[in-house]
């Protein structure tokens, strides 16, 4: 562990250099360079031991996330509910969602929203438009069933991404640290919901950095203010010029990503017609985050 936060508490300042310096050279250097390395193999993902915990902790400080082995478990909403607590967070948001949109897959449960049908889907995190006084900070994930094909995931540590913009554009991301970027549109009626949206980068109250974005027009309305829509333009063409810190992989039966809502795609994926061989993953978010 390298306890960054603690370490340097002023890495996410943009008026102190000395301090985000020092952890932007440990963390590219700590940073995995492909999907093995982000890999912890558990014996049974709802009893973890302390060195199977320390090994995601360290994961999840370098890089925002890990992938795990379920192992012997169960591959449930229970097993994944049962890590997250194991790791520190309960806090989750199914209370106010629909009661079926913890299963992603194409079975005609909310089939009218991308993560639940065959689509591909550009770089977001999820649930953007949560307002900021409670937003989405940990994503879980858990395959009992794989796609027939395709559906594999491109994910990004947000702090990389801080870091690209930082070095590239810190006027930029001082901008979408500062100001209120985006509000939630309805998509159905196009009315616009002031509480909900706001900054894309901010630190919550431990210090940590969390992100918001999609490419998605549907449910978000971007400000026209010139500085927005200047830095905003920064931000989507680092996305999509994909940096080599870029990590794909697909969810295999028993594997599944802990992660603090990191950046995150998905390919176009072939379905299978038996409903009962349909690609089925779990999945829970948290308003509280995986600490290091």
């Amino acid at each position: 562990m390298h306890h960054w936060n603690t370490q340097y508490p002023n890495r996410f300042n943009l008026d102190s250099t000395d301090d985000y310096q020092k952890w932007r050279d440990e963390k590219l250097a700590a940073y995995p360079g492909n999907l093995g390395d982000l890999v912890v193999e558990l014996g049974d993902m709802t009893a973890i031991t302390d060195a199977e915990k320390a090994r995601i902790m360290d994961l999840v400080e370098r890089a925002n996330m890990c992938v795990y082995t379920a192992g012997k478990a169960e591959l449930s909403m229970d097993s994944l509910l049962s890590l997250g607590k194991q790791l520190g967070v309960s806090d989750t948001d199914k209370s106010r969602r629909h009661a079926n949109s913890d299963e992603l897959t194409n079975s005609g449960i909310l089939n009218r929203a991308i993560p639940f049908t065959t689509r591909h889907v550009r770089w977001h995190t999820d649930a953007t438009y949560y307002g900021s006084d409670k937003t989405i900070q940990a994503l879980f994930l858990l395959c009992q069933r794989p796609a027939i094909e395709g559906g594999s995931n491109k994910v990004l540590d947000h702090e990389i991404m801080y870091i690209l913009l930082r070095d590239k554009n810190p006027e930029a991301l001082r901008v979408l640290m500062s100001k209120d970027c985006f509000k939630y549109k309805n998509p159905k009626t196009g009315e616009i919901d002031d509480h909900l949206g706001g900054k894309v980068f901010w630190t919550n109250p431990d210090g940590y950095l969390c992100h918001r974005f999609s490419f998605r027009k549907m449910d978000m309305a971007w400000s026209e203010d010139s500085d927005v829509r200047a830095a905003r333009d920064e931000l989507e063409s680092l996305m999509l010029n994909e940096s080599g810190h870029v990590i794909e992989g697909r969810l295999e039966s028993g594997l599944g990503l802990v992660s603090n809502n990191v950046l995150h795609t998905r390919e176009k994926l072939m379905d299978s017609e038996d409903p009962s061989n349909k690609r089925l993953l779990f999945r829970t978010r948290f308003y509280d985050r995986v600490n290091c």
